[in-house]
């Protein structure tokens, strides 16, 4: 399967990598955003994912693994895999709707 980043994916994956470049060091945003980036590679040959209850009011089947402290957020489509958002889990859980 293909994997296609949405524009708020791309977005969040930037303001996490800005955030640890300023507040911590260049090198440790290089380290969260590959692993992040690693991890949702698996998802061309695995549907690993658990159905994300949260955001079952949507068309698609959202699905989330976790990196970390990151839920990153993803539906299948015609065999594509759309990530769709890289949610921050020390936030209220609620800001996902």
């Amino acid at each position: 399967m293909d994997i296609i980043w949405t524009k708020p994916a791309k977005n969040d994956l930037r303001k996490i990598f800005n955030y640890f470049k300023k507040k911590v060091s260049l090198n440790l945003a290089n380290k969260i955003v590959d692993s992040i980036l690693v991890n949702t590679s698996i998802l061309k040959t695995q549907n690993i994912g658990i159905k994300e209850q949260l955001l079952t009011h949507l068309e698609q089947e959202h699905r989330y693994i976790i990196d970390k402290n990151y839920k990153i957020i993803y539906f299948i489509k015609d065999n594509i895999v759309y990530i769709t958002q890289v949610f921050d889990t020390r936030q209220n859980p609620t800001k996902l709707k």
